[in-house]
């Protein structure tokens, strides 16, 4: 009897060690589904932290994080001006051995190559809103913006008709940018400047020699719209490609009390929102959807850490334009104030 209980209690041993020895195996080394299980770490750039339309893309990030259980580490700049800033916080997410980034380059040219060494550490990276000037990076959420350019010049033209200016006076048209260096900047430009060519009076000049840069600051883009008030006298609209060249260009206006200055915008703000329902000024803005670059952006680098490419490289996001007429619309608000589906 004694025997009979001492193999039995030996059988248990063995198979109690061997079931122990094997969970051990699991977790130290893991297994491929229990790798796809484990907590994500993305890192996402943000280029203007508090920007009105960076944080737009930052909630839509973390939405999608809390929802994915993703670990989200947010980093961000003061100015579009600060490229040696982000470059090294790219290096700093590389190091930190990131599962994937998400990145809004604030220089299409100066970024490439600090993208590049990130992608060839094997490292998932997804750009956003701007392009930049290398294939090596894994995926791309943003606005088609050489069509988004050609809709803004699409819109001047037409307000500019509407307000009365005739075919054959002189005409000329401001513009300001956040960044030279930005290739969502120089798209779009292209795209206003090649539709402006092919479509409007040969009277109406575009102040292309004269394009401002303001580094995303708003009380600069103020002073600019001042200067262009000031500068030309045949000034009959102005252009801003990017949100805070659009706050700067609303604000202009107010203060200088000039509701005779036809302006197209990007993006929406307290201020453009504020112009648009006066309906004191002839204004439309091109509304991005901004909110599904952050939140499709995170889904997408979770995607890519867990082995799955996604279907297309480069996803075009989207646009509106925004004026009186659809302001209050329900289709606006669902951009404006997004809420995950």
């Amino acid at each position: 009897m004694k025997k009979i209980i001492a193999i039995v209690l030996s059988t248990v041993m063995t198979l109690g060690i061997a079931g122990c020895s094997n969970s051990t195996s699991t977790s130290s080394t893991g297994s491929a589904e229990g790798k796809k299980s484990e907590q994500k770490t993305v890192y996402f750039l943000t280029k203007i932290l508090g920007n009105q339309y960076w944080s737009v893309v930052e909630q839509g990030a973390k939405d999608a994080a809390a929802e994915l259980n993703v670990k989200l580490v947010v980093t961000g700049l003061a100015s579009e001006a600060e490229v040696e800033k982000q470059v090294q916080q790219l290096q700093d997410a590389v190091s930190a051995k990131a599962d994937a980034i998400i990145l809004g380059p604030v220089d299409s040219t100066a970024m490439a190559n600090p993208v590049t060494d990130a992608f060839k550490s094997n490292i998932p990276v997804v750009i956003v809103d701007t392009m930049i000037k290398t294939e090596n990076y894994s995926a791309a959420l943003m606005t088609n913006n050489i069509d988004a350019g050609k809709t803004a010049a699409t819109e001047m033209i037409a307000r500019l008709k509407k307000s009365g200016l005739s075919e054959t006076a002189k005409a000329q048209v401001a513009i300001q940018i956040g960044s030279s260096g930005s290739q969502t900047i120089i798209d779009r430009l292209k795209g206003f400047n090649d539709y402006w060519t092919a479509n409007a009076p040969k009277s109406w000049e575009v102040l292309n020699k004269d394009v401002k840069v303001n580094d995303g600051d708003i009380t600069k883009a103020v002073g600019f719209t001042q200067d262009f008030l000031t500068t030309y006298p045949n000034l009959k609209a102005v252009f801003g490609p990017n949100n805070g060249s659009t706050v700067g260009f609303v604000t202009g206006l107010r203060e200088s009390k000039r509701t005779d200055i036809v302006m197209v915008g990007f993006d929406f703000s307290k201020e453009i929102e504020t112009a648009i329902k006066e309906n004191k000024f002839e204004v439309a803005t091109v509304l991005q959807k901004q909110y599904l670059m952050g939140y499709e952006g995170v889904k997408t680098a979770v995607d890519l850490a867990n082995g799955k490419k996604p279907s297309q490289k480069l996803i075009d996001t989207g646009t509106m334009v925004v004026d009186k007429t659809n302001v209050d619309k329900d289709e606006v608000k669902a951009i404006i104030n997004p809420t995950k589906k």
